[in-house]
């Protein structure tokens, strides 16, 4: 069975990596779509596929999630591994709250870096 993608305008999902973690993402008919050691810093954008992946990782509060440039994780607390964790906005922003910056500083450099040279980053919503 052929990996089937979705409509472009389906939301952006990003695997972010704020240090060193082993992740393995797995298409629904198991289809390995990446496994590799993350570098901090690495970022994974997602295919837009019909059916969501599942990500199991390693070093999971390394490991958070962008849903359509909003930050949400860590996966799990401290050097846990998860496993069977659905990659679908729905299920990404529904299991995890927005991160937390103040408690994570690479993830914050991360997300700092990406904002344009010169932009104000977004204000903070509570």
């Amino acid at each position: 069975m052929a990996v089937r993608t979705i409509a472009p305008d389906a939301a952006e999902i990003e695997i972010l990596a704020a240090r060193p973690a082993w992740v393995r993402v797995t298409s629904a008919d198991g289809t390995v779509l990446l496994e590799k050691t993350m570098d901090a810093g690495e970022r994974f954008a997602l295919p837009k596929l019909e059916a969501p992946p599942i990500l199991r990782a390693g070093n999971s509060g390394a490991v958070y999630f962008a849903v359509n440039g909003r930050t949400y994780g860590p996966a799990a607390p401290g050097a846990k591994v998860v496993k069977n964790v659905e990659l679908s906005p729905t299920a990404l922003t529904a299991k995890f709250a927005f991160a937390d910056l103040t408690k994570d500083p690479e993830l914050a450099q991360m997300v700092a870096m990406v904002a344009a040279p010169g932009d104000a980053p977004a204000p903070v919503q509570e």
